[in-house]
């Protein structure tokens, strides 16, 4: 008997919600560095990060067990429930790149404001890069590739003036 996961026992994921998680990801990514304080040490900062996160993907996941439940009329199976918690799982895991930059920047005492800074650089190049690859493999080419691109790339430049307006 199929599901809404497509297949009868064989599910291997939701890949429209993984990409989208990994982006949402990135944009709270964004959101908590834009809004840390400068001044205090970024192991408070990453703790904020991952913290928050922490606290999106289970929400998140929380909701999709939920709504999967309710949409099958049943309790998953196991297999659904891992696939359901791991399929999130990119929201935590696009915070990679920030997070070494931090812990690197830690390492060197870099200043608070200027390393959350560079994270947040790196947060908005990563925007840009993951929304023209999502475009791409959704079949945009030419100005419609560049537009999706750009347009999720000034998710994080808005970001950026929250964080000039913030502090």
């Amino acid at each position: 008997m199929d599901d809404d996961f497509g297949g009868p026992e064989s599910h291997s994921g939701d890949a429209h919600r993984r990409r989208a998680s990994h982006l949402y990801g990135l944009v709270i990514t964004g959101a908590v560095l834009a809004t840390a304080p400068d001044d205090v040490p970024i192991r408070r900062v990453v703790l904020l990060l991952l913290g928050t996160l922490a606290i999106y993907w289970v929400a998140e996941t929380f909701v999709h067990w939920t709504a999967t439940r309710t949409v099958l009329h049943r309790d998953l199976t196991r297999h659904e429930r891992r696939s359901v918690v791991l399929d999130g799982w990119p929201l935590v895991a696009s915070s990679a790149v920030p997070l070494a930059l931090l812990f690197v920047e830690a390492v060197f005492r870099i200043e608070t404001g200027t390393a959350v800074n560079i994270a947040l650089a790196a947060t908005v190049v990563l925007l840009v890069v993951v929304g023209h690859q999502m475009g791409r493999s959704g079949g945009l080419r030419g100005g419609r590739l560049l537009g999706a691109s750009l347009f999720v790339g000034l998710l994080g430049v808005a970001m950026i003036l929250l964080k000039t307006l913030l502090h």
